[in-house]
């Protein structure tokens, strides 16, 4: 039995479309490997928005985690899987994540650790 991918831990699937927001190329990674015909993306136009399957917000700090969701939040409303990635036994955690994301709206569905540095939230806007 083979070990389950941190893609398949996030539910990304075959073809998905992957908006990955935030990530150096080292903290994409953590999406690798990625299912078969599924594919990353960086941006995505606001006027002509290309159809996401899920969405992957990667911080390390709660500054920038505010200037995300400031500018893509209202873009995440309509993916349907949408996640934060966070170093773990750092400034943010799952309390300061679901305070956080109250104050936007949202709410936590699920947590899940991706590796021993690393851990996912999936998000749903309430």
């Amino acid at each position: 039995m083979s070990e389950t991918t941190n893609a398949e831990q996030l539910h990304i699937t075959d073809g998905f479309v992957v908006w990955v927001i935030g990530a150096s190329d080292e903290e994409v990674s953590l999406l690798d490997p990625l299912p078969e015909g599924a594919r990353t993306i960086e941006v995505r136009d606001e006027d002509d928005p290309e159809n996401v399957d899920a969405a992957v917000l990667v911080t390390d700090n709660r500054p920038a985690l505010v200037d995300d969701f400031d500018e893509v939040l209202p873009q995440l409303g309509s993916i349907p899987i949408v996640w934060v990635t966070y170093p773990t036994g750092g400034e943010l955690d799952e309390d300061v994540l679901q305070d956080l994301l109250a104050d936007y709206g949202w709410t936590a569905v699920e947590s899940i650790p991706l590796d021993e540095t690393w851990a996912a939230m999936r998000i749903h806007q309430v």
